[in-house]
């Protein structure tokens, strides 16, 4: 099983959340962006959160204020992606699950960004560009690529505009072009070499190409420590796992499930590798977990096969 993620940087605006559809519930969550090198508040910072459940995003999306807080109210418990993204930045994603027991209370997430080197562009710019970025939020990918097409053509005398080469990659990777979409990654990269962003959109669309060799020289080169999506902790798994590189595999699993304790596959994966290691202790609790979370998993049955042979 693959679990894709799309990388998508998206420019700035300043309001608080309001009621969304599918996504409200009883769940707070808040926090403070600061700038990574400076350490002072960043303002108009986008935050952008999908609920897994809901499969749908809250809109509209929080921004940060002038001391970079932002909060939304008003949503549903569960996994949620959340994705922190200015422009001139790197974006920063993770997975976060809000609880909504009564007496529960989140601490703010504090994050920081490390703005990408080289020119930013002007407002009009990023206006047009923004209104490309909102037809991806639509899922109009191909009228979205049309437009930044466009738009790079119109502007290619600007250094600065070679980020139009991440949101191109990004609108082929939704329709599944994966050749394109590294192609024009790896476009953004050469203006970009440190954005981690690109480097994990690379390795993913290597994946979904089942090219593993290729998909671990990237996903390899992201710092463990600095990776919080369970998507991602998850797709480099399989990737060690595939490669009978099992203590490694253990070790992404393990992360994934504990950023989100509710991530059947990666319990899966994370029993299968500890009984390929022949941990058959920790492999028994995991497939257990795994059993309890998805009990209509077509993998279900060979999880309990597996407990029980180790059970005699």
């Amino acid at each position: 099983m693959k679990r894709i993620v799309l990388v998508i940087i998206l420019v700035i605006g300043l309001s608080l959340s309001l009621l969304p559809q599918a996504t409200s519930g009883n769940g707070k969550v808040r926090g403070i962006v600061t700038d990574a090198q400076t350490g002072q508040p960043i303002e108009g910072v986008t935050i952008k959160l999908y609920s897994v459940r809901a499969g749908g995003y809250f809109k509209p999306s929080p921004k940060t204020s002038v001391d970079g807080k932002w909060r939304a109210f008003h949503i549903r418990g569960g996994m949620w992606y959340i994705d922190f993204e200015k422009v001139g930045y790197e974006t920063k994603k993770l997975s976060y699950n809000i609880e909504t027991r009564p007496g529960v209370r989140h601490d703010p997430i504090e994050l920081t960004l490390k703005k990408i080197e080289g020119p930013s562009l002007d407002a009009k710019i990023v206006e047009e560009i923004n209104k490309a970025k909102e037809l991806m939020v639509e899922e109009k990918f191909q009228e979205a690529l049309t437009l930044f097409v466009e738009i790079k053509e119109k502007y290619k005398e600007l250094s600065g505009i070679a980020i139009v080469n991440l949101y191109m990659g990004n609108c082929y990777s939704a329709m599944e072009d994966y050749t394109k979409a590294v192609d024009s990654f790896k476009l953004a990269l050469e203006k970009y070499p440190k954005n981690m962003e690109l480097i994990l959109s690379i390795g993913n669309a290597y994946t979904n190409m089942n090219d593993t060799p290729k998909a671990m020289e990237w996903l390899k080169k992201l710092p463990f420590e600095e990776i919080h999506n369970v998507d991602t902790l998850y797709n480099i798994g399989v990737n060690f796992y595939n490669t009978s590189k099992y203590d490694d595999a253990v070790k992404y699993f393990s992360k994934a499930t504990e950023i989100d304790n509710t991530f059947a596959p990666a319990f899966y994966q994370l029993g299968m590798t500890y009984t390929a290691l022949n941990k058959i202790n920790e492999a028994v609790v995991a497939l257990k977990r795994f059993m309890e979370l998805d009990p209509d998993s077509p993998d279900y049955q060979t999880a309990k096969a597996i407990i029980d042979a180790f059970s005699k």
